[in-house]
């Protein structure tokens, strides 16, 4: 095999809710284009993020974390985590460093006993937790539930592990045409990326149901003359009390968040970033189609 030929393979991340699958692609990628909290559920859609290391291109697919679903978005989530593992040339397993399986990976285990993924890899996470020792016992729990064909132990966070990840998905990807530019590292609009760091942000300031009771969306874009760029961001949220709460005392959260999303999105653009947030009451959000074909969610699902 020619090793000057080009090689391009899709590798999906999939893993129960907060098990860090976010926190590792941005790792990957070496930019944070996926939010992270550290409420469950904050992922609601597939995302794409790409490294190109020397001829070699590495589509990584984040997807929503599994648990039961119960609403009908949850299940659209889900599915769509379900089917990008089809498309995918290596399966990345995503489960916490924990002697225990816990419900939604329990899911997780019987969906791929069915539909047996061609490259399944395990990936422990969060070691730097753990003492080292227990890594064993952890592995041998693992291998009851799921047949993996390796085992790579990590944390995402402080990218340990990481490069060891990198370089075996280099040499294990097929050969085929790059889909990317070389420095591409996403498909992600700058659009949907702002709206989704509000989103983070607004995750991790709420509390109880309003964190999981709104959607976020960039309303419009504007290019100033100076080089700058305006944006204006809706809020949706199901109730007025939760508008109210949101808000905060004097627009306090508003201000605080379109403060640190602003500073973000001019690290990333470099360029100046007027940020411009409104709330607005829509009890259907989350049961709308267009909500739906905005996040590329089947609104069908059963």
């Amino acid at each position: 095999m020619d090793s000057n030929q080009d090689k391009c393979g899709f590798v999906n991340i999939i893993g129960a809710t907060n098990v860090g699958k976010s926190t590792l692609l941005n790792k990957l990628v070496g930019q944070k284009i996926s939010i992270m909290s550290r409420k469950v559920q904050t992922t609601r859609n597939s995302l794409k993020g790409i490294l190109t290391i020397g001829n070699s291109q590495i589509i990584f697919i984040d997807t929503p974390g599994i648990f039961k679903p119960n609403r009908k978005l949850d299940k659209a989530m889900i599915n769509s985590a379900w089917k990008s593992i089809e498309h995918s040339d290596i399966t990345l397993l995503i489960l916490e460093a924990v002697n225990t399986i816990n419900k939604n990976t329990i899911i997780i285990s019987n969906y791929l006993k069915k539909k047996k993924p061609s490259n399944l890899i395990c990936i422990i996470n969060k070691i730097d937790k753990v003492n080292h020792s227990s890594l064993l016992k952890i592995t041998s729990v693992v291998k009851e539930h799921f047949n993996c064909n390796e085992y790579f132990y990590l944390s995402a966070l402080k990218g340990n592990g990481v490069l060891e990840l990198k370089n075996y998905l280099v040499n294990n990807i097929p050969i085929g045409p790059w889909h990317y530019s070389k420095d591409q590292i996403t498909d992600i609009p700058y659009r949907f990326i702002a709206s989704e760091l509000v989103r983070e942000k607004l995750m991790d300031r709420l509390h109880q149901e309003i964190p999981y009771g709104l959607t976020v969306e960039t309303e419009d874009w504007n290019e100033l003359d100076d080089g700058s760029v305006r944006i204006d961001i809706l809020i949706f949220v199901h109730k007025l009390g939760q508008k109210k709460i949101l808000i905060g005392t004097n627009g306090y959260n508003l201000k605080a968040v379109g403060s640190i999303v602003r500073k973000e999105l001019e690290l990333m653009m470099d360029k100046r970033v007027h940020i411009f947030l409104y709330v607005k009451v829509n009890r259907n959000w989350d049961n709308s189609p267009e909500y739906y074909k905005y996040l590329g969610l089947d609104f069908n699902v059963q």
